[in-house]
């Protein structure tokens, strides 16, 4: 096989990988149409399976372009911008759970890779609920009112426990996918072929 040839088959699994995680952003605008799956979204599971499975370039490149173009769409529809102080703090939560999948690596059992999905809504809930009882005037600003943006959320809207358990469900279901896919369909070529000296023969 020529060396393009070889260079071609090292980047195929990537790329087709880059391909889905931009793909499946795009399902972000789901809850557009049905309400009730608000926050049930694949954006924590592609940060973190980044984190953990694909090195260099992709690593960084794939989650933010595919949140960068889905957010493109959602903030005509939300009527918000990407950039507010707000989505600001939302990216911080993503480079945090980025981090996360970083320390999980590719060698971990279903098991930890399920408890680190459900560590990362966690977190990331943790961290938006935290920055909305900072800015909002609607939460006091002592533990009482730390709990209320944690648990019940702002009156008059769906209380935040609820948006909990649909990002826990949604980033424990797509983690798992994007595990399975990467065993399955890609298996060692994944690893092993981003890995490869270009000049190998």
């Amino acid at each position: 096989m020529s060396t393009l040839g070889q260079s071609t088959d090292r980047l195929s699994p990537k790329l087709w990988i880059v391909g889905l995680i931009i793909i499946v952003g795009f399902s972000r605008h789901l809850p557009l149409d049905y309400p009730g799956l608000f926050n049930f979204s694949p954006t924590l599971a592609i940060f973190m399976f980044c984190g953990a499975y694909m090195k260099g370039f992709f690593s960084w490149v794939a989650p933010i372009v595919a949140i960068f173009l889905s957010d493109l769409f959602l903030s005509t529809s939300y009527g918000i911008s990407f950039l507010e102080p707000f989505m600001l703090a939302t990216l911080a939560s993503y480079i945090a759970i980025w981090v996360l999948g970083r320390k999980l690596g590719n060698n971990k059992s279903a098991y930890t890779w399920t408890a680190g999905a459900v560590g990362s809504a966690i977190l990331f809930h943790v961290i938006t609920c935290a920055f909305a009882w900072i800015i909002n005037p609607a939460y006091m600003k002592n533990f009482s009112g730390l709990i209320q943006a944690t648990v019940l959320g702002e009156p008059g809207y769906a209380p935040a426990y609820l948006f909990l358990r649909n990002s826990i469900l949604s980033t424990v279901f797509f983690a798992l996918c994007f595990r399975w896919i990467k065993n399955t369909v890609f298996s060692e070529s994944f690893t092993l072929k981003a890995s490869t000296p270009a000049t190998q023969r």
